[in-house]
């Protein structure tokens, strides 16, 4: 009886599942413009939400890796979302596909004009999200022809429409 209750005081440490804490929300473009885009913040609080805890869900039952990264998400006027991972630690590819998928098979909120650009700073299993470090995925530094350091002056909006 004794070892039965060991097992199961030790089950917790030898099942140790995926989970990302989300640690910051980032508006990829000034404030003023992307509220000017949305009816209030409501729905894409709602959005966020629901996407933070889908992942979740679907992160579960996936062994544990601490890693850090972005997921950067857009909101076009159309309802269509895409979403990218932007990080510098390894992140398995079924994380990476869990993570943009339901980022962009949750239904979005009204966007009036163009694009809402955010993103989420998330962490798994513990790691520490860097900071002063901001996204910008590597399939816009191919559309946009910069590097990390040129890359600030760019207009994310135009970047994230001609990516579609």
């Amino acid at each position: 009886m004794r070892l039965i209750a060991l097992l199961l005081m030790l089950f917790p440490l030898l099942s140790h599942a995926a989970n990302a804490e989300y640690l910051k929300i980032y508006l990829m473009q000034d404030k003023k413009i992307a509220l000017n885009k949305m009816d209030g913040v409501d729905e894409m609080d709602r959005y966020m939400k629901e996407v933070e805890i889908n992942i979740n869900k679907k992160l579960a039952p996936l062994p544990a890796n601490p890693s850090w990264g972005f997921l950067v998400m857009a909101v076009r006027e159309d309802g269509k979302i895409k979403a990218w991972l932007d990080t510098d630690d390894a992140i398995s590819k079924e994380v990476a596909n869990i993570m943009t998928s339901v980022a962009e098979s949750t239904k979005g909120f009204k966007v009036n004009q163009g694009a809402v650009i955010f993103t989420l700073g998330f962490a798994t299993d513990g790691a520490d999200l860097p900071v002063n470090k901001m996204p910008f995925p590597t399939e816009w530094k191919q559309i946009a022809h910069c590097t990390n350091e040129d890359c600030q002056e760019v207009d994310v909006e135009k970047i994230v429409l001609k990516s579609w």
